[in-house]
């Protein structure tokens, strides 16, 4: 396959190159200008469009198998490949059996293997469960396979619960011998409780608000759990990572301690005003902080304080959404299709983020820290050919009727952003877009079992 005529976002450049690429087997093979090819079975012409790598999202809840009726691996892969997403790493926790052993892996694996449109890895589990059964024999059995290992301090899941100081710490130095990052949803569930606690007494017999359930759970809880994480890993703290952090302060004692951490796309674009609007299409764990939380993340966004992006997709029927409650309406947004778009849009194109810092927090930080790097994360010869072709000069609306996944609840729906996905390539064949649209010939669209499984260090 040749691509001819794209504006290329390469690594080490602040600007894009006119290049032609050479494709062959799924690999880049070549990268030049203006250069005379031999024929190939294939021809695209890019002129006109930007050509970034394929993005990451290196958290996901894809609830297969287990929960199906919220999420799957056949829906969830065909809206990340909408969205300009190549790579997603699914989530442990959201499968039953949660992924805490080989067995557990091994079935997960065969569900899905046939169903997934884009490439996927795996994290393993870390569960108050199992923290202290065959601890670190289930640890090492799983690490081959898996790229990183998640576990709460705070957990609303009876199937994956949350772990003690002592269990974490135990599980840090596992990952630390293990070479494997601890993933952590770090809020504090002693200044949660007291909140709960203090807000129930004050509001007596009245049913709860919005307001409520922000309060539940506020900023402290998040720089607290930061703080006592970094403390309990030690000298291993180069091996946590922080997971959907909303607070800068958090985000900032992450990076103190040479851990690492990333943030979602609706911090940044909503804050606890906005629950008044969309109610529970906004409702997450953490939930979206004040105001002055967005300006903050953006810039250490763009310093690279905050490492990259991820959206956290768990989408949810109405029926668990739109309960009427905001303490028991499930908490989680359709993501993985909206991340990359709105990234480009308000971080890119708004030039809240340079080309460099774009492409570091959409593909190429991830696939670093999830051992992913000689494949995956950029537009060089060696690598996957996974990329995203955009039209500049067209914008993008999100409908969320033209939403692959389960849910399409969002509280993304309706905006309007600067540029549009024209297709979106895995190993150099099309996942999404159309041949008219892209000047290509040759071969058609590829679909289910078509995204290979990933393992930490993948070429």
């Amino acid at each position: 396959m040749i691509v001819k005529n794209a504006l290329a976002a390469l690594p080490g450049e602040s600007d894009f190159r006119k290049t032609d690429l050479l494709i062959r087997d799924g690999k880049i093979v070549r990268i030049t200008e203006a250069a005379a090819f031999a024929a190939a079975e294939e021809t695209l012409d890019a002129s006109g469009l930007m050509l970034f790598p394929g993005a990451i999202d290196p958290h996901v809840h894809f609830d297969e198998p287990g929960f199906e009726w919220r999420e799957d691996f056949l829906h969830g892969t065909k809206e990340a490949a909408r969205g300009g997403v190549t790579t997603i790493i699914d989530m442990p926790c959201t499968s039953l059996p949660p992924i805490t052993t080989i067995e557990a892996l091994r079935n997960k694996l065969a569900v899905v293997e046939k169903k997934a449109v884009v490439d996927y890895a795996f994290y393993g589990g870390v569960s108050g469960h199992t923290a202290d059964t065959s601890f670190a024999g289930a640890m090492e059995a799983l690490a081959p396979y898996v790229v990183g290992f998640k576990c709460y301090f705070v957990s609303g899941m009876d199937s994956f619960t949350a772990v003690t100081k002592a269990q974490f710490a135990r599980a840090a130095a596992e990952c630390a011998r293990l070479k494997r990052p601890l993933l952590l949803h770090a809020e504090d569930p002693e200044l949660i409780a007291r909140a709960q606690a203090g807000l129930a007494a004050a509001r007596g017999a009245a049913p709860p608000v919005w307001r409520d359930y922000y309060a539940s759970r506020p900023m402290e809880a998040e720089i607290e759990a930061c703080r006592e994480a970094v403390r309990l890993c030690g000298e291993h703290s180069s091996s946590l990572h922080v997971v959907h952090v909303g607070t800068a302060a958090a985000a900032e004692a992450v990076a103190r301690s040479g851990a690492s951490c990333e943030t979602g796309p609706h911090y940044l674009a909503f804050d606890e005003e906005d629950f008044e609007t969309y109610g529970a299409a906004l409702k997450t764990a953490p939930p979206v902080k004040e105001a002055s939380q967005k300006a903050l993340l953006w810039r250490l966004l763009a310093e690279g304080t905050i490492s990259f992006v991820a959206s956290d997709h768990a989408g949810a029927p109405e029926r668990e959404k739109m309960t009427g409650n905001p303490l028991t309406a499930y908490g989680g947004i359709p993501g993985t299709g909206t991340f990359f778009p709105y990234l480009l849009s308000e971080g890119f194109f708004a030039r809240r983020l340079s080309l460099s810092r774009f492409l570091e927090a959409t593909s190429s930080a991830a696939a670093r820290r999830y051992g992913l790097s000689g494949g995956k994360g950029s537009i060089e010869p060696g690598k996957d050919a996974d990329f995203v072709l955009v039209d500049p000069e067209a914008t993008t609306f999100l409908d969320s009727s033209r939403m692959e996944s389960k849910s399409t609840i969002t509280p993304f729906a309706g905006m309007r952003l600067s540029g549009r996905i024209a297709g979106t390539y895995l190993r150099g064949t099309r996942v999404f877009g159309t041949p008219r649209l892209l000047l290509e010939s040759g071969t058609a669209a590829s679909g289910p079992g078509a995204g290979r499984f990933l393992t930490w260090g993948y070429r």
